[in-house]
């Protein structure tokens, strides 16, 4: 018998290896001392050519069938390695070699796990039924903790399942004021979790239910798998810090240095041309805004993508050079996933549906809406068109629209059921070598060109709110097309209230909300809820009235002045009410801005928590209020 701990002081997971396999018997939080296994556990299953597998041996009683069910850990343990914060236990079985690695990052109360496996046969090696994680863990006793899913504040049934659906679980003891948080960075439809204080089980993997994951390991391939994220914490249930802090290590290292980005897609539409978009260009380089994406209606069907001349008869060319020329970086708007752009469509890259037949991108059956399967040779041809249109235009921010996974709005069938596609072999393995192709698109461009953004429209991954998988993809990520732009279907001060939901658990720099339309009198109220995250807006910037313009610049200088500092990282909420409302994003270090939204017919005054120090942007002014029925932004400081 031999036991493993990994700790950096602020969290510790202790891994035991015996006659009986491999399973976790502590997991503490160092701050508090308070322990939250309750029963060691397998540390993972996985089933391998059709033979389930666990880490663990064990024998229980089953309360589906009152049978005694028998778990055989079949793998033998090989060798067990630790440096740098990094703990990796080797097991085999036969020609499978896989390693458990658990990974802990310098003040942060978390640990990142995942596995891998590798082929030492001469034969594929299939993998189903994956299963990262499945801890009995708790703050305290099960009865006294309640669940939480995602971004919602209401306490979950005592059991519950997600499938395809959530990323992130929370549980939290009221009594103790602490908790955990898990995650998952397992691409959408994939990811799967499970709670079930009855079996003191919290599960945590790959779906097997609506959509199916299976992985062909190729002799001499090596597969490693997507993350599990578990932090603990103190405090109140929605303390969410140390989880957003683990988040953010796992993501790739940002290129950018963050600032205002607009795009032509709302009001405009397909509606575009130079004349416009050259304007639009103006409007935004005097606001102070960074980047301009030139979203879809740049080129005319059928064709290769080419540039629509009607539009832009001098091409994009003059267009890209003229937005660089004054100051921003440029963007560009490109689909993916279907033949749309193109001149017919390629039969062998068309994903099928279960019939066999050709899939289209909603519920017309156009020759310029089939769905093209990533999985193929077809992300080959992706990856040279993003290169050839860096190049031409010095494009540095791609937005990737369209899906061939999966859709949030239900207008097509998951996956791909062909049999004769180059990088999956049926349905059951297509969704994770269509996410996997995604990712190999954007790894290779990114060899190329280092510099540009790049953001897989959330289509892809199957719902419309942010998740940690989508900001693993893309490094700043675009999460909805929400634009309050019609204000009796969206009333902003929901929708920005909404944001606040998963703004204080994921990283708000990496997060695009949505094409919030900058228009009339609220225009000002519109721009400073874009800051909440890393803002994007849209709107009709030539004919915004004179003065909302002049606000904008000063609010949008103000952010830059801060941002330059460094990543304003941090989120918390200073009101949240029907009458007012507000937030403060700020860096490790206090620096930051806050804006308060007052809807009342009086002036609102508050204060600020802890050491903060405030300027209002537009006065210089320290007073710490709000007009009647108007919005403020303050910078922010710790003194």
């Amino acid at each position: 018998m031999a036991n493993y701990t990994i700790s950096n002081g602020l969290v510790s997971r202790e891994i035991q290896i015996s006659e009986n396999g491999v399973c976790t018997v502590s997991l503490c939080n160092c701050v508090t001392g308070q322990e939250f296994v309750h029963t060691p556990l397998q540390e993972f299953y996985v089933t391998i050519n059709g033979v389930r597998l666990t880490s663990f041996n064990q024998s229980q009683v089953s309360e589906q069938n009152g049978n005694t069910d028998t778990q055989q850990s079949g793998f033998q343990f090989l060798k067990a390695t630790q440096e740098d914060g990094l703990l990796e236990i080797q097991l085999v079985r036969g020609n499978v070699t896989m390693g458990l690695c658990y990974k802990v990052f310098s003040g942060i109360s978390g640990i990142e796990k995942y596995l891998w496996f590798r082929n030492d046969g001469t034969e594929d090696v299939k993998l189903e039924m994956l299963m990262l994680e499945d801890l009995s863990v708790a703050p305290g006793e099960f009865c006294d903790c309640d669940y939480y899913h995602g971004h919602q504040d209401t306490p979950l049934p005592t059991w519950f399942c997600f499938d395809g659906t959530e990323d992130i679980v929370r549980c939290h003891n009221s009594k103790l004021s602490q908790g955990w948080m898990m995650g998952t960075t397992i691409p959408g439809i994939l990811r799967y979790f499970l709670i079930y204080p009855n079996w003191g089980n919290g599960l945590n993997g790959y779906s097997n239910g609506g959509a199916q994951f299976t992985k062909y390991v190729a002799p001499g391939e090596i597969f490693k798998t997507d993350s599990s994220l578990f932090a603990v914490y103190q405090g109140d249930k929605h303390e969410s810090t140390a989880f957003r802090d683990l988040v953010r290590a796992v993501l790739p290292t940002p290129v950018y240095d963050e600032g205002i980005m607009y795009c032509t897609w709302i009001p405009f539409l397909k509606d575009i041309n130079a004349d416009l978009v050259t304007n639009l260009i103006d409007h935004a380089a005097e606001m102070g805004f960074d980047t301009f994406v030139v979203d879809d209606g740049w080129f005319a069907p059928p064709g290769d993508h080419q540039v629509d001349k009607r539009k832009f008869p001098d091409g994009l060319e003059p267009v890209a050079q003229h937005c660089i020329d004054r100051g921003m970086k440029f963007g560009l708007w490109l689909n993916i996933g279907t033949n749309y752009g193109e001149e017919g469509a390629v039969g062998q890259w068309i994903a099928r549906d279960a019939n066999g037949e050709e899939k289209y991108f909603g519920f017309e059956m156009r020759d310029d809406n089939r769905v093209y399967c990533m999985a193929t040779e077809y992300r080959e041809v992706v990856l040279k068109r993003l290169v050839n249109l860096c190049e031409r235009y010095h494009v540095c921010y791609f937005k990737l629209d369209f899906s061939s996974v999966s859709c949030p709005y239900g207008i097509q069938p998951w996956g791909c059921h062909a049999k004769n596609h180059r990088h999956h072999h049926g349905w059951m393995d297509s969704s994770i070598e269509m996410y996997r192709s995604m990712m190999y698109v954007r790894n290779e461009l990114k060899k190329i060109h280092p510099e540009v953004m790049v953001d897989f429209s959330f289509e892809a991954f199957g719902t419309d709110i942010p998740n940690i998988a989508a900001l693993q993809f893309s490094e700043i990520h675009h999460v909805s097309n929400i634009s309050a732009k019609i204000p009796a279907l969206e009333s902003i001060d929901r929708v920005r209230r909404c944001f606040y939901r998963w703004l204080t658990k994921l990283p708000p720099e990496r997060i695009l909300n949505g094409l919030l339309s900058i228009q009339g009198e609220r225009g000002v109220e519109y721009f400073l809820t874009s800051l909440a995250g890393a803002p994007l807006v849209a709107g009709d910037l030539l004919h915004l009235d004179d003065s909302i313009r002049k606000r904008i610049k000063k609010m949008c200088d103000a952010f830059k002045q801060m941002s330059a500092i460094g990543s304003m990282t941090e989120l918390r909420i200073v009101a949240d009410s029907d009458d007012v409302d507000g937030f403060m994003r700020y860096g490790k270090d206090g620096h930051g801005i806050l804006c308060v939204f007052n809807r009342t017919e009086g002036e609102f005054s508050f204060e600020l928590p802890e050491d903060f120090a405030a300027e209002n942007v537009e006065t210089g002014g320290n007073a710490l209020a709000v007009a009647p029925k108007d919005c403020a932004m303050f910078l922010l400081s710790r003194g």
